[in-house]
């Protein structure tokens, strides 16, 4: 069992739940437990947030789509306040994960750890099942959330270090509720209200911020070499700073570009795109069935 940390007494999750101090937050059972109950939590909370925008009008007169994106917004709105929470308490209450970027954890490290795997397994069967129903695919969120499930179960959770990058770095997560209120207004018609242009822009302020952070988590990367290089498996290490770059120098900065692109223009750049490809296959095949008339008026002359 990993004994509590000078800084743990006040954290969240045990105040809300001092029980937690007395479990063995290590053992693959309660690992196990609470990853299982963070992904019927996360579901529980889709279906409710369905069954309450149900009364909505706005909500009712959505596609189909649009409305599973509504309550997948919910969701992951609620996730990213909590994560931001428990995540940000290592950033200015607890300095212990950065003392040592590889091997250093905590008793709520750990719990964390769990709650994000579980919401990342509903996140990861979400969006199969989206992607299949609706055939969709969108290959930056693919992979972001695919890396963010594999590498903390991997890392975390079965090697048990590098708990650093995931447990601080989830705080990058602090985008996602006002991405999602972003989306929300837009489809309740509300693009051009000072609230939405508000939220906007604090939006992009947070993905600049995202870009602050990931730097320092590369510059933590350097300082303490020598200990990545020593204690860290080859395969989290892969599994690691693929996200890492990835995010650094692909995803993060599309994002602001895209986030900072819809403020001049508010459109729902999914349904635009959505859009573009029916009206690319409905020319494709206006135009075949054009060249196959042509061939025919060729054929009755020639006759």
């Amino acid at each position: 069992m990993v004994a509590l940390t000078q800084f743990e007494g006040d954290h969240p999750l045990l105040r809300l739940f001092p029980a937690l101090r007395e479990i063995d937050a290590r053992a693959t059972e309660t690992k196990l437990v609470v990853a299982a109950c963070a992904t019927a939590v996360t579901l529980a909370t889709f279906l409710l947030s369905y069954l309450v925008s149900f009364n909505l009008p706005v909500f009712r007169a959505l596609k189909t789509k649009e409305k599973v994106f509504w309550c997948l917004s919910v969701v992951r709105s609620a996730f990213g306040a909590v994560i931001v929470v428990l995540s940000g308490w290592y950033w200015v209450m607890d300095p212990t994960l950065s003392q040592d970027v590889v091997k250093a954890t905590t008793q709520t490290s750990f719990l964390t750890a769990s709650i994000i795997v579980g919401f990342f397994v509903f996140e990861v069967t979400a969006l199969a099942i989206s992607d299949i129903v609706f055939r969709t695919f969108d290959p930056a969120l693919f992979a972001h959330h695919w890396l963010c499930l594999v590498g903390c179960s991997t890392m975390c959770l079965y090697y048990e270090i590098g708990h650093f990058f995931g447990i601080q770095g989830v705080i990058l997560e602090m985008t996602t509720p006002f991405s999602c209120l972003c989306w929300v207004l837009l489809k309740s018609k509300m693009a051009h209200t000072t609230l939405w242009k508000c939220n906007q822009l604090f939006l992009i302020h947070l993905f600049h911020m995202r870009t602050i952070i990931e730097g320092y988590m590369l510059l933590m990367t350097y300082r303490q070499w020598d200990s990545v290089m020593a204690n860290m498996p080859v395969v989290v290490f892969v599994l690691l700073y693929t996200q890492v770059v990835l995010q650094f120098v692909w995803l993060t900065p599309y994002w602001t570009y895209k986030k900072t692109s819809q403020f001049f223009n508010p459109i729902d750049f999914n349904q635009s795109a959505a859009e573009k490809g029916t009206k690319g296959a409905y020319r494709g095949k206006e135009g075949m069935e054009h060249r196959a008339d042509k061939r025919n008026d060729i054929h009755i002359k020639g006759n």
